[in-house]
């Protein structure tokens, strides 16, 4: 093999927690399948997670279910009010206890072999238990995981020393609903999904920079005055955010609309938040790895309960048709050559007033995953 061409190794790479002296995280642990693993337990199973929308758990045995990398969980609103959270695996033999979304009356039913529990994940009832010598129905409660929310957007946690989210976020709140007033009165709306060829950190890499607006998003560009684009950095989280001009060739919208503005809300490791302009509800951007190479994106609208305006049904067919597949085909690509015998790291664009361009949310992000995995790289 011609030497020139041969992958660098680890002690080449440049990545640097100062923004303005960084390189990007090297291309290896875009593609490494053994990375992906430690990165579950080291990441995403120790983590604030989103699970959906308070407006699915309003009643008493509403439930909501959702696969972590491989861990299935539930959440479900409790006969106290309260929620509660589990691990979605019936103790007798790790069949799955729900599916989807739902209401369980009064007991969720295993429906392999009828073990029961109540909303409280406690083992209520389990066929021939009484002839098994030394059963104990208290020895196979589900295991609970942790439960919280931000304005209404119900997230779990599994690590049992994890903390609530106001002390790992401070101010995301607070800021989330300067705009967005009622967030919790929401309901969904629609979906955009799409499955992506590439790894779940290149998903965010392109979520947190402006750097490529100009040049890939057109419309984009024409929606939002770049001129006036802030990006904000905070410890677990980022903001992004511009005034936007109604009259642009993404979509139309009212002018005369208090909301002008498009932003941008992320939160460590996986979601972010986004309004578009003309809109008055909120969705959610999440992407969820799916293997080494591959993420699964969601696109969440959540509108107030009045029926859709033609700026919501607008905005939703612009990310729909427009600005995702644009995203998709430009991190598919940079998938691809991540593989390049030509390619190790690439630099970090992070300029000293932090313009609007520049890639300091891009490196936040980075740092956060390098800091995490220290031990892994």
């Amino acid at each position: 093999m011609n030497k020139q061409f041969e992958r660098p190794d680890k002690s080449l790479d440049q990545f640097d927690p100062n923004a303005e002296q960084s390189f990007t995280m090297p291309a290896r642990i875009y593609c490494d399948p053994d990375f992906l693993e430690q990165e579950k337990r080291q990441v995403f199973w120790k983590s604030w997670i989103y699970a959906g929308h308070i407006s699915a758990l309003r009643e008493p045995g509403d439930y909501i279910t959702l696969d972590l990398t491989g861990q299935r969980l539930f959440v479900i609103r409790q006969a106290d009010g309260e929620l509660g959270g589990f691990f979605n695996v019936c103790q007798h033999r790790g069949h799955s206890l729900l599916k989807g979304s739902g209401k369980a009356h009064r007991l969720i039913v295993c429906p392999y072999h009828g073990w029961s529990y109540d909303q409280t994940g406690k083992l209520i009832a389990a066929n021939n238990c009484d002839q098994v010598a030394q059963f104990r129905r208290e020895d196979f409660s589900l295991p609970s995981i942790h439960v919280d929310q931000i304005a209404g957007f119900v997230f779990v946690n599994l690590d049992p020393q994890a903390k609530p989210m106001r002390e790992v976020y401070p101010g995301a709140e607070d800021k989330l609903r300067e705009f967005c007033l009622k967030p919790e009165t929401l309901i969904a709306d629609e979906n955009v999904d799409f499955d992506i060829k590439g790894n779940w950190k290149n998903v965010g890499d392109n979520l947190l920079e402006c750097y490529h607006c100009s040049t890939a998003h057109k419309a984009f560009v024409d929606l939002v005055d770049m001129n006036t684009y802030k990006v904000e950095t905070h410890r677990y989280w980022s903001i992004q955010y511009g005034t936007c001009r109604p009259n642009n060739t993404a979509y139309a919208y009212d002018g005369d609309h208090e909301r002008q503005t498009f932003v941008t809300l992320y939160l460590w490791p996986n979601m972010s938040f986004t309004q578009f302009p003309g809109t008055k509800g909120l969705s959610v951007f999440a992407f969820y790895p799916t293997g080494a190479e591959d993420t699964h994106q969601i696109f969440a609208y959540h509108r107030p309960q009045s029926e859709p305006t033609s700026a919501e049904k607008a905005a939703l067919k612009y990310f729909a048709d427009v600005l995702g597949p644009e995203d998709v085909d430009l991190v598919e690509d940079v998938q691809k050559g991540l593989h390049s015998l030509g390619y190790h790291q690439g630099r970090i664009m992070v300029d000293a007033k932090r313009s609007e361009i520049s890639e300091h949310a891009l490196h936040h992000f980075q740092n956060l995953v390098m800091s995490e995995m220290t031990e892994f790289i």
